[in-house]
């Protein structure tokens, strides 16, 4: 797991942008972790990777794109965890 820093004062915001919509998606789950950030100057854009747990219980792990120009996020899809992967986003994950 890694959480890249961002390198210039509008990727800050972009991804200040990027969590507020993150929040609306996952208004009904908690907790959520962001396991993974990763700005890519060509979109430009966000990657983002976020554990949560899902209606029955089972914990997962959903990919997000973040189009800053567009405002837009996209979900990129969604694999069950292990129970490992689980313990390393509780330890290392920074909490939606």
């Amino acid at each position: 797991m890694s959480v890249q820093q961002p390198t210039a004062p509008a990727d800050t915001a972009a991804l200040a942008a990027c969590w507020q919509r993150l929040r609306t998606v996952f208004a009904g789950h908690s907790p959520v972790f962001i396991v993974d950030e990763r700005f890519d100057p060509i979109g430009p854009l966000w990657r983002v990777m976020a554990v949560y747990q899902g209606a029955l219980g089972r914990w997962y792990r959903r990919h997000y794109r973040y189009d800053i120009p567009s405002d837009t996020l996209y979900f990129a899809g969604e694999q069950p965890v292990t129970d490992d992967e689980l313990r390393a986003a509780r330890r290392a994950g920074k909490r939606l």
